[in-house]
């Protein structure tokens, strides 16, 4: 109903147009009220339930205010979120730039002498211009917050250093993404190596920044949306990147390859036996697996980074000689030997 209510929108809008022209006034007439018809009828399939409230709320706001527009909900709400609205203004520069040169072109064209071709030339310059200002005007009312907006099932864009969070988390379009079917070492995370440790978490985040440096990521949900705990604001994509418009990968697959996530589940698990065999990224050194690592105590955690101790029924990920025993009356558990 939605797409046919904005086709009668167009529909109209031509009607309009064409209402325009030198015919008898009762003709010009008829193609107006058909166009208003349209109108009625494009509000009437569209619906209540279809329309944002809070949007027809502000307007309403904002005609009371008339005599003093500043005081507005609508112009309150762009002084507060005008970074926002800027943000998004610019993401699509260059669409309302393609349309400007079109505009300059046109202008060209009627340099021709006589005003025939300046005529029919002038109308669509309108149009133009009026697009531009008005996509403008909508961006700015969405970027205040007004209007209803769905989730995202796909995400695009290229991935800046700081837009990393982690060796599999993402912040693309507004959105914390995370990368489907592996699990990376999170922040604060010992990875150890003989006497030596470093933070593992650390580690994957860099090397996440390095397989995007340079890259386009298209990432995308796969059927229903994934259960997210209580207070989890990440969604589980699946994710690829294309780099100087020919490499094209997978980007979860790509960092189990390089030993820097595990793999949850089946579909990853060949190239995480390669990258093991190679010895390839955090799987020179010791530590847990992710969620295994998430259920340790700070005590355990400390054990694991000072003398590589860690309880025997935990998952291992790298090469994990085994530890040393404990201390008398120390009741941490002891991994068994590999």
């Amino acid at each position: 109903m939605a797409t046919l209510a904005f086709l009668l929108l167009i529909a109209a809008l031509i009607l309009f147009i064409v209402s325009t022209r030198q015919w008898a006034l009762w003709l010009r007439g008829a193609v107006w009220g058909g166009g208003m018809l349209l109108l009625v009828v494009a509000w009437l399939l569209l619906g209540n339930t279809a329309r944002d409230p809070e949007l027809a709320t502000a307007f309403g706001d904002f005609i009371a205010h008339i005599g003093n527009p500043g005081g507005s909900l609508i112009a309150r709400m762009l002084d507060s979120n005008g970074a926002a609205v800027a943000r998004i203004v610019l993401s699509l520069f260059d669409i309302f730039l393609f349309f400007g040169v079109l505009v300059a072109v046109l202008a060209l064209v009627a340099f021709r002498p006589g005003e025939g071709m300046e005529r029919a030339i002038r109308p669509i310059m309108a149009g133009m211009i009026g697009a531009i200002v008005g996509g403008l005007v909508a961006l700015a009312i969405v970027g205040t917050g007004f209007g209803q907006r769905e989730e995202r099932r796909a995400y695009a864009g290229p991935v800046l250093a700081e837009t990393v969070y982690s060796g599999d988390t993402l912040l693309l379009n507004g959105d914390l993404v995370r990368l489907r079917a592996i699990d990376a070492p999170e922040a604060g995370q010992i990875c150890r190596l003989n006497n030596r440790t470093q933070d593992c978490g650390e580690e994957a985040t860099r090397a996440l920044r390095r397989v995007l440096d340079g890259a386009y990521v298209m990432c995308a949900l796969e059927g229903e949306a994934d259960p997210r705990p209580a207070g989890a604001s990440d969604r589980i994509v699946t994710c690829t990147a294309i780099r100087n418009g020919r490499e094209e990968f997978s980007v979860a697959r790509r960092m189990v390859e390089e030993g820097y996530a595990v793999a949850q589940g089946d579909l990853y698990q060949r190239e995480a036996e390669e990258a093991a065999a190679r010895a390839r990224g955090l799987t020179t050194w010791c530590t847990l697996r992710p969620d295994a690592w998430a259920r340790l105590t700070t005590a355990q955690k400390n054990a694991f980074r000072d003398r590589g101790v860690y309880p025997a029924n935990a998952a291992t990920f790298g090469t994990c000689p085994p530890p040393p025993r404990p201390r008398p009356n120390n009741d941490l558990p002891v991994s068994a030997p590999k």
